[in-house]
């Protein structure tokens, strides 16, 4: 028999959740990613606000009523729920720490030749310990402990567990959340008699669901596009390496062109929908109308012509991409040079056009791709096939996501721990090669640098310079 549970990102403008059966399986005969088996749902959300609960009353009312529709949209019965939050002071840190798995024995032989140690659970356990001790902060909550890579006596490893060694050092990677944001959303969900079994970070769990093979040797950056908030993860060769969040989103852009323009709020939401970013092309400029008519409360109508809506948006877009890249440059990320990809995620990666507006920011300082972190290889939910639903577009990323690392850390016997620190998108890896200490930092292969000429040229060459101390 199935056991059920709830997965529900708690947006401010959307709760969007998917429920997820764990079955039990032999873990030898898993050959593929666990496929999503139910309908990922969404509801507009009240009484939260960037990440926080504002007012209580509202925000416990619409998940109430959420988590019921969840529940009867596939006849189960929900009592353990994984939430995913965005919150401006979520935060994240790298952490090194080492384990000699050889205690000295001051009674050896001088002839007595150096033994090895078998890798154990136990092992692992310690070195968690060690990462969680470091980590620790007032004020704040760990929500995930990730090992990002392993040393085995200076030889870099991903699958540590049962391989020999005289000293282990583990490189991880810990996001942590405000303590009172974590216990006050944590204790409302747990009134409605539900247990809640871990808060994780939507733009690092979306990466198991819009991350394939092909990606993990690659430097991307997963940027979710959420209503008061923008959560992001940067992966350096398919391990996270930093994530964060600003505090701001859609809600603050629609506000923005509302003002601009004098229309209502809710209207700039469909324009951004139906119009988005506006580019006229040669091959519909006859015939075409380049104008949005806005019917106005007073009953009056608006007309706009629907390139200044794109000018408006690219200015908004383009200072929300600078604010993220800045937090990049400020740990020595080369995002002129190491940047392979950005995948958005999110209700903005449903603006008509952002990708091709993303891509004209960069096109003259950044050579990486741009793409909407669509589900890749799915093609049926359940026993309903699927075709171009907005189910597999990147606005349910982070729930279907975390629905593929919960029933795989299920299906291997760890999802009692507390960080669920296991590397899945690591097991993918088919790497056998070893790297010496000297290797962790090998220098790309540089190309002759085409001269910076764009807005963001000028941006990454500021902060290169502060960072240099020139």
């Amino acid at each position: 028999m199935s056991k059920y549970v709830g997965i529900v990102d708690i947006g401010s403008g959307y709760l969007k959740g998917v429920v997820s059966p764990l079955e039990d399986s032999v873990f030898d005969e898993l050959e593929e990613t666990p496929q999503l088996t139910t309908t990922p749902l969404k509801k507009p959300s009240k009484g939260i606000e960037r990440g926080t609960i504002i007012k209580v009353s509202q925000a416990k009312k619409v998940i109430r009523e959420f988590l019921k529709l969840l529940a009867d949209s596939e006849n189960a019965d929900i009592e353990e729920l994984y939430l995913l939050l965005t919150h401006p002071k979520i935060k994240s840190q790298n952490i090194n720490v080492e384990l000699n798995l050889i205690e000295e024995n001051p009674f050896a032989g001088e002839e007595e030749e150096e033994q090895l140690v078998q890798i154990t659970e136990e092992h692992l356990q310690k070195l968690k310990e060690l990462v969680r001790q470091q980590a620790a902060e007032a004020g704040y909550e760990i929500i995930h402990i990730i090992p990002r890579y392993f040393l085995l006596d200076g030889e870099k490893n991903y699958e540590p567990l049962g391989l020999h060694a005289s000293k282990i050092e583990g490189f991880y990677h810990v996001i942590k959340l405000k303590k009172q944001v974590y216990l006050n959303v944590k204790n409302l969900v747990e009134s409605l008699q539900y247990r809640v079994r871990k808060i994780m970070f939507p733009a690092y769990v979306s990466s198991f669901d819009i991350l394939g093979e092909e990606d993990f040797k690659k430097n991307i950056l997963i940027i979710d596009l959420g209503h008061t908030t923008v959560g992001f993860s940067y992966f350096l060769e398919g391990r996270p390496y930093l994530s964060g969040a600003l505090d701001w989103g859609l809600q603050d852009i629609a506000e923005a062109l509302s003002f601009s323009f004098k229309i209502p709020v809710k209207k700039v939401f469909e324009i951004l929908r139906d119009v988005g970013y506006y580019r006229r092309n040669s091959y519909n400029s006859e015939g075409f109308d380049d104008t949005v008519e806005i019917e106005l409360e007073d009953g009056g109508v608006s007309s706009i012509h629907k390139t200044e809506i794109a000018l408006a948006l690219r200015e908004t877009i383009s200072q929300l991409l600078v604010d993220v890249l800045k937090r990049l440059t400020a740990e020595n990320v080369d995002i002129g040079g190491e940047l392979d990809e950005i995948v958005l995620v999110g209700g903005g990666s449903n603006i008509k056009n952002i990708k091709e507006l993303f891509e004209e920011l960069i096109e003259e300082d950044l050579n990486c791709r741009i793409r909407i972190g669509k589900r890749k290889k799915i093609t049926s939910y359940g026993e309903e096939e699927v075709e171009e639903e907005e189910f597999l577009n990147g606005d349910f990323a982070p729930v279907r996501g975390a629905s593929i690392l919960i029933r795989e850390l299920y299906i291997r016997g760890l999802l009692e721990d507390p960080e669920m620190q296991f590397p899945f998108s690591l097991e993918k890896r088919e790497d056998t090669s070893d790297y010496s200490e000297a290797d962790l930092n090998l220098p790309i292969e540089e190309e002759e640098e085409k001269p910076k000429k764009g807005f963001f040229g000028k941006i990454i060459g500021f902060f290169r310079s502060i960072i240099s101390g020139d």
